[in-house]
């Protein structure tokens, strides 16, 4: 079975960079860290830990699995139950399928990586999700059943892979209303890749900008077009509006050492 999320229904696997809250009907789960990115040799077994805090004042149910996973073009995420061809799934131990979180206390939750010995180099990417187990809210003529699901994502890199990005074209989109600057990036490596870097830039009267791409994730094989934020210079809380046209310049990074410079013109 798919199961497609939006960016706003699970955060842990959209932004793939942030804490993740679960609220669900009496009582809330905090879920840390988000994503883990691990590095495993053949033969060889990864341990982690999640750590789980319920915020409630009753104990809270969460039903654990692992799930395959696609990143859509849109940023939003389709969950896979069942095991996809050539997933690494089978190579993860959790430690249990159902957990009972006491009140107010962190709970250490356990799962394993072991590729197999002889494992080719390859990125494994699969999700563990955690769902509230189901209750339901009882309103003026029905009951309403509710659950909560969060994903934590983990990419292991085995054996000798790496991103390699590049940027392929530059434009200006219209986002939620407003143009945005957006560059499309493709990897064309055997890991995933996320940028990095400083970028300075220029609007169309003159006024200084800094300027920082997406941490969005890019898979192998894909090309992702990644938005760029504009902010006033020395203030990165600020969001500026920026008059177009604009000129951006700077050095992308990603990984050890790896870089490209940008210098484009966008212009609506």
């Amino acid at each position: 079975m798919n199961l497609p999320l939006s960016v706003g229904q699970a955060v842990s696997i959209a932004a793939l960079a942030c804490a993740a809250t679960c609220v669900h009907a009496d009582f809330s789960f905090a879920i840390s860290p988000p994503r883990f990115e691990l590095t495993a040799k053949p033969g060889e077994r990864v341990r982690q830990t999640i750590e789980i805090t319920n915020a409630s004042t009753t104990p809270g149910t969460l039903l654990i699995r692992t799930a395959d996973w696609t990143f859509r073009s849109d940023d939003t995420v389709v969950l896979e139950d069942e095991l996809r061809a050539g997933s690494c799934r089978p190579w993860v131990a959790i430690e249990r399928r159902e957990l009972t979180v006491p009140p107010r206390q962190p709970y250490r939750f356990r799962f394993e990586v072991a590729p197999p010995a002889g494992q080719a180099p390859v990125e494994c990417r699969f999700a563990i999700m955690l769902e509230g187990k189901e209750s339901s809210f009882a309103g003026a003529t029905q009951s309403v059943p509710l659950g909560a699901r969060v994903g934590v994502i983990v990419y292991v890199r085995v054996g000798d892979v790496a991103p390699e990005l590049s940027v392929q074209d530059g434009r200006v989109e219209v986002r939620n209303g407003s143009p945005v600057a957006v560059i499309d990036v493709r990897n064309s490596g055997t890991a995933h890749g996320r940028l990095d870097g400083f970028l300075t830039g220029t609007d169309a009267q003159g006024q200084p900008l800094d300027v920082s791409a997406a941490n969005t994730p890019i898979l192998p094989g894909e090309t992702r077009s990644i938005a760029l934020k504009l902010t006033r210079q020395g203030d990165p809380n600020t969001v500026v509006q920026a008059a177009f046209p604009i000129t951006v310049k700077g050095k992308l990074e990603w990984g050890k050492g790896r870089s490209t410079e940008l210098d484009r013109r966008f212009s609506k």
